[in-house]
C-alpha cells in the first residue's frame, strides 16, 4: 500500500489489524516496575496491589478466565489470552515502569531460539540485536553467549536482517531463569509510580476544565486512590455539565479502576454568595465554601487530603496570597500536583491520558458566575472573613452536603 496523507485513515485501520494479529501470537505480557522494586520490606505488598489491578484490568472481558497474572523474578506475568484493548489500557496504569508482549518457553536453547525466531517474523525488522540477563546462572551458555547464539539462528533465517547493537528497529529481551524463559518484543512505556490503593484515599475537587483531571491523575500515579466532587452549577445546562463530568470520571477510572464521584449542587450557594459579597472577593469565598465542603465529605470517605489543580499564577485565585486565604479554609492536608507547571505542560498530560478532548468540550461552570471584571489578586483573611459574616455558611455547607449526588463510574 502506498501511503501518503489522503489514504492516512486507511493505513491507521491497517496498523491496527496488523497489531491485533501480531498479539494473537504471543502467549503472555511481561510487567517491569521501578520505583516499587526500591520498597524493601514492603515490597511484597506494592507487588500484590499491583497484580491486584492488572486484575481488576481483565475483569470486564470475557476471556477473563483464561488470564493468569503471577509473581515472577523481578517481573509480573500475565499469560494466556492476550487482548490487544487490555494491552492498550497497561499504558495508563500506575505501577507500571514498562510491558511487552512476550513468548515464555522452556528453558531450553532451542526452545528460545524459536521464540526469538517467532518474534522477528511477527515485527519483519530490518534490524534487530538480542539482549539477555541471567537469574539462572546454572544455564550452558553465559548471557553473551546466549545472545549470540540466538542472534546467529534468526540471521540464518535468509531474511533481509541484520544485526545493530546501537539502534535497532527490534531489541528482544531473553530473561533466562530456571523454570522457564520469557522472551519479549517491543517494550512499550507505562507510566511508573506506585499502585492505586498503597497511598490511602484523597478528594479531588473536579472541575470540567483541562487542570483538575490532570491533577487527578498525577496523584493517582503516587499510588492515591481519588474520590471525585464536582460543585455543579444546576441553572445552566444541568445535564449537559453533568455529563461531561461523567466522561471525564470515566476516562480517568481507566487509570484507577473503580470511581467515586460527588456531584454537589451550588445553586442556592451561588446565589447568596452573589447577593452577599463583594465581586471581587467572591471567587475567593466560592474556593473557601468549596475546600469546606469537600472536607466534610472527605471525613466520611476516610481521605487525607484534598487536591487541586491550582497552578501557580495562573488566574487571579491562584495568586500566593489568595491561595493561602482559599487554603485557610479547611485545615486538611491540600495537594496542588500542578503548582509549578504552565498550561502547555498541563495540556499536553491532558491529552496523553484521554481527557483533553472531553475537558475542552464548551460549558458552562460556577466558577464563571463568580469573575468580576476586577478580581483581588492580593487578598487579606481580615477582609474575607467579614465579608463571610454576611453569609450563613454553617447552614449552606450542611445543605450542600445532604444534598450531594452520589454516582459510582467503572472503566470504560
Amino acid at each position: 500500500m502506498i501511503i501518503n496523507k489522503h489514504c492516512k485513515k486507511h493505513w491507521d485501520l491497517e496498523t491496527l489489524i496488523i497489531r491485533e494479529n501480531m498479539y494473537k501470537q504471543f502467549n503472555a505480557i511481561i510487567i517491569h516496575y521501578d520505583e516499587i522494586g526500591l520498597k524493601g520490606k514492603n515490597q511484597k505488598f506494592f507487588i500484590g496491589r499491583l497484580i491486584s489491578n492488572v486484575q481488576k484490568l481483565y475483569s470486564n472481558i470475557d476471556s477473563a478466565k483464561k488470564i493468569q497474572v503471577k509473581k515472577g523474578e523481578g517481573k509480573i506475568i500475565i499469560s494466556g489470552n492476550i487482548q490487544k484493548d487490555n494491552f492498550d489500557k497497561m499504558a495508563l496504569l500506575p505501577g507500571i515502569s514498562n510491558f511487552a508482549p512476550a513468548i515464555v518457553c522452556g528453558t531450553k536453547l532451542e526452545d528460545i531460539k524459536q521464540a526469538a525466531n517467532q518474534i522477528v517474523q511477527n515485527y519483519q525488522p530490518k534490524t534487530f540485536k538480542i539482549e539477555t540477563t541471567r537469574s539462572y546462572k546454572q544455564f550452558e551458555l553465559n548471557s553473551q553467549e546466549l545472545s549470540r547464539e540466538v542472534g546467529g539462528y534468526v540471521l540464518a533465517g535468509g531474511r533481509d536482517l541484520s544485526v545493530d547493537l546501537h539502534k535497532p528497529d527490534l531489541t528482544i529481551k531473553i530473561e533466562l531463569a530456571k523454570i522457564q524463559t520469557c522472551v519479549l518484543g517491543k517494550k512499550e512505556q507505562g507510566i511508573g509510580g506506585l499502585p492505586v490503593g498503597t497511598a490511602g484515599r484523597v478528594i479531588c475537587l473536579l472541575s470540567g476544565g483541562i487542570d483538575s483531571p490532570v491533577a487527578a491523575s498525577q496523584i493517582m500515579k503516587r499510588g492515591a486512590q481519588v474520590i471525585f466532587a464536582h460543585f455543579h452549577n444546576q441553572t445552566i445546562n444541568k445535564k449537559g455539565v453533568e455529563n461531561k463530568i461523567k466522561n471525564i470520571v470515566r476516562r480517568l477510572a481507566r487509570i484507577q479502576g473503580e470511581s467515586t464521584l460527588y456531584i454537589i449542587p451550588f445553586a442556592d450557594l451561588q446565589r447568596q454568595v452573589i447577593a452577599g459579597i463583594p465581586a471581587d472577593l467572591r471567587m475567593i469565598v466560592y474556593r473557601r465554601l468549596m475546600f469546606r465542603i469537600a472536607e466534610r465529605i472527605a471525613v466520611n470517605e476516610k481521605a487525607k487530603a484534598l487536591v487541586t489543580g491550582d497552578s501557580l499564577s495562573q488566574v487571579a485565585s491562584q495568586t500566593l496570597e489568595n491561595l493561602e486565604v482559599i487554603y485557610n479554609a479547611s485545615n486538611m492536608l491540600k495537594l496542588a500536583p500542578l503548582i509549578g507547571m504552565n498550561k502547555i505542560e498541563i495540556t499536553n498530560l491532558a491529552k496523553k491520558i484521554g481527557t483533553y478532548d472531553v475537558s475542552v468540550e464548551p460549558y458552562e461552570d460556577c466558577c464563571n458566575l463568580m469573575i468580576a471584571k476586577h478580581p483581588e489578586t492580593h487578598s487579606k483573611l481580615k477582609d474575607v472573613l467579614k465579608a463571610e459574616g454576611n453569609l450563613d455558611v454553617k447552614s449552606l455547607i450542611e445543605e450542600a452536603v445532604i444534598n450531594s449526588q452520589l454516582l459510582i463510574e467503572f472503566p470504560m
